[in-house]
């Protein structure tokens, strides 16, 4: 009966490893409560039942049970479609499994959950902290899985974890082969998750202040690693959507379907071929944090390299398909000095010029007035920017409240704003006038990183700007945010606003305290490993498989990467297997036969050493008949060393059999 019980070593790493699993689903706020509630009751019951508390759950309370997670899954969810309520519903077997586990075999069908569990936190999450967490809970796992195997006299935990620690530090050669040659799989987290968790970023609709709110995450949007020299700041303009259409204060996209199809490596639209690169050509790869959105982010006039599933539409920006929902990377090029669309089609032309046939009319009048005076186009654009530039607007991320009429308050009222208010506001009066004129959002600048050589570029980067369409120059970028506030454009927004602006409500970030160099060092060295991570780990697909393949081994392809794989993997337990055979076992030697060790030893100095195959008993009966004086002790040593080593139930304990060698010491030295 004994050989199908549960060893309590491995229950209670089975326990640990339970609450472990659960953990980062409960403090991500990913599962819902009737479920948190399930797992917390199995398992307080569990651990009563270790302590012989309570006993096993009846077959109506696990049905109950059974009922009450899935109910649970369903009402939590909404729908038993999607990643999210299959996670949750392999979280619920593992903890009824666990609650019902009576013998070895189901605890071995407990530990294998275990690890599918622990898997699914990578469907999330994939930095380095959370690998590192996964792999403790592996451990646990593991613990448990050999504390099942363990004899009697190896029941201690922390031996149990060393162990399984050791066998997981043994693996890593064999695993780091696999990784880098074995053919690559999708990973888990390219599996599409219909998450509830909002994801912050550029929006497809820009109204006054949603930007400026924006402004106030420190979370990555994206790292971008240039080919060659980083550009200059002032360059730095991360195109990622074009807002063509203005209505009650808002502007939005218009679908970039209807203007025909796009541009793809299989097809190569007629106006792809009209753009003018002219030079000044940067090539760059981007890792972008997942946006559960299909719109990409690049420098101006982008063209992506070979890559499926990657788009040029016809407003020139990127677009992925599908939606990005896991880290995506991609490689571009891009032409900072272009000309494009010198002749407007009459679709784009109607679209970039319309606007409502109400509303702001005190900007209208002004813009009227303001052409007028002008002799150009060009003209009347640089007006503008003066005008900006030389009255008294100001630039501030908590703006205030416009009306109805947002342009004419703004423009003549309170004159204070953030990127979208200028934005904005140009482009209408663009438009009153009959001139071409959008609104573009995306990021501006970024942070070099010297240490990983990339630039990050964060939520707070977020910025808006306009694009004029001039007669015989085509799309033309104008930025009104330069003329109020040219420090934002060369050196960030924490050099354009107050220091009490800049992140005011992240007190504990680490871009708050840029300022001081120790902070900034510690911050770019973490930021930098972490790159690396998501390069070459996180983000190791078949696409850089091949590529460093290649770079190392020549042109290989999927027969030779298979042969190298099975050649290194044979190769290396070859070696294994060689230092295993050559190895002298060597039992260790537990504390108890150390000590009756240095007994022995002891008293072979006196010439009454240990004999070979001597055992303990006859060596005692022989000190004795030797030394007659010292009989007793000596007995007292031999007798404390058989009954620690042999007999049933009692702890081996060496501080009694040291008591035992003491006394004979005592007596030894007082009969000389």
């Amino acid at each position: 009966m004994n050989d199908f019980q549960i060893p309590r070593n491995s229950l209670a790493w089975m326990l640990v490893a339970q609450a472990g699993v659960i953990a980062p689903h409960v403090w991500s706020l990913r599962l819902p409560v009737w479920i948190v509630l399930l797992c917390v009751g199995c398992g307080i019951w569990r651990v009563m039942v270790y302590q012989g508390r309570w006993t096993y759950p009846g077959r109506w309370v696990r049905v109950l049970f059974v009922i009450g997670g899935v109910v649970g899954i369903g009402f939590g969810y909404g729908t038993f479609l999607g990643v999210d309520p299959w996670v949750g519903l392999v979280i619920t077997a593992f903890v009824l499994k666990l609650l019902e586990m009576h013998s070895k075999r189901d605890a071995y069908v407990v530990i294998i959950l275990g690890y599918f569990v622990a898997l699914t936190e990578f469907l999330y999450f994939q930095a380095i902290p959370y690998a590192a967490y996964v792999l403790l809970v592996v451990t646990c796992l593991t613990a448990a899985l050999i504390g099942l195997n363990q004899t009697r006299s190896h029941t201690r935990p922390v031996k149990t974890f060393k162990l399984a620690a050791s066998l997981l530090l043994q693996s890593v050669p064999l695993m780091v082969v696999l990784f880098v040659l074995f053919p690559r799989l999708a990973p888990l987290w390219t599996v599409p998750i219909q998450s509830q968790t909002a994801r912050t970023g550029v929006t497809d609709r820009m109204s006054p202040g949603n930007i400026a709110e924006l402004t106030q995450s420190d979370d990555l949007a994206f790292r971008a690693t240039f080919e060659g020299p980083v550009p200059p700041q002032s360059e730095l303009y991360w195109r990622g959507l074009v807002l063509s259409y203005f209505e009650d204060g808002t502007w939005s996209q218009v679908d970039p379907r209807s203007y025909g199809p796009v541009a793809a490596r299989q097809k190569r639209p007629a106006w792809v071929d009209r753009i003018e690169r002219l030079g000044n050509q940067v090539r760059y790869s981007i890792i972008l944090e997942p946006t559960n959105q299909n719109w990409l982010f690049s420098l101006t006039v982008p063209e992506p390299v070979d890559m499926d599933g990657v788009y040029l539409v016809r407003d020139y920006r990127l677009v992925a398909d599908p939606e990005v929902r896991s880290r995506l990377r991609y490689e571009v090029t891009s032409d900072l000095d272009y000309a494009i669309d010198r002749r407007m089609p009459s679709r784009l032309y109607y679209d970039n010029t319309m606007l409502p046939v109400k509303g702001n009319p005190k900007a209208r009048e002004l813009a009227a007035q303001m052409r007028a005076a002008a002799g150009s186009h060009r003209d009347y654009v640089n007006a503008v920017l003066r005008m900006f530039n030389e009255q008294e607007f100001s630039y501030t991320l908590k703006p205030p409240r416009l009306g109805d009429d947002t342009v004419d308050d703004f423009l003549l009222g309170t004159r204070s704003g953030f990127c979208e208010h200028y934005a904005g506001s140009f482009t209408f009066l663009m438009r009153a006038v009959g001139i071409p004129a959008r609104v573009v959002v995306g990021y501006q600048g970024g942070e070099y990183n010297r240490i990983g050589d990339y630039v990050a570029v964060y939520q707070f980067d977020a910025h808006a700007w306009s694009e004029v369409w001039l007669e015989g120059e085509g799309w033309v970028r104008v930025d009104p945010t330069s003329a109020v506030a040219p420090e934002r454009i060369q050196s960030g927004l924490e050099s354009a606003v107050s220091s009490g602006e800049f992140l005011g409500d992240l007190t504990l970030s680490w871009l708050k305290y840029r300022q001081t160099l120790w902070i900034t060092e510690l911050r770019l060295q973490l930021a930098a490993i972490s790159h690396y991570w998501d390069s070459w780990v996180v983000g190791y697909s078949p696409e850089v498989q091949v590529d460093l393949l290649t770079r190392l081994l020549g042109n290989v392809d999927s027969k030779t990467i298979g042969m190298i794989t099975l050649g290194l993997f044979f190769g290396l337990l070859g070696i294994i297997g060689i230092i295993l055979l050559r190895k002298k076992p060597i039992a260790a030697l537990s504390e108890v036969d150390k000590e009756f060790l240095r007994f022995s030893q002891l008293l072979a100095k006196e010439g009454l050493g240990r004999r070979m195959g001597e055992g303990p008993i006859d060596y005692g009966r022989r000190l004795a008949a030797a030394r007659p004086d010292l009989a007793a002790v000596a007995n007292r040593v031999s007798e404390t060393y058989v009954t620690l080593n042999y007999a049933e139930d009692v702890p081996s304990d060496a501080m009694a059999l040291k008591q035992a060698v003491r006394a004979f010491r005592l007596r030894a030295m007082t009969t000389r």
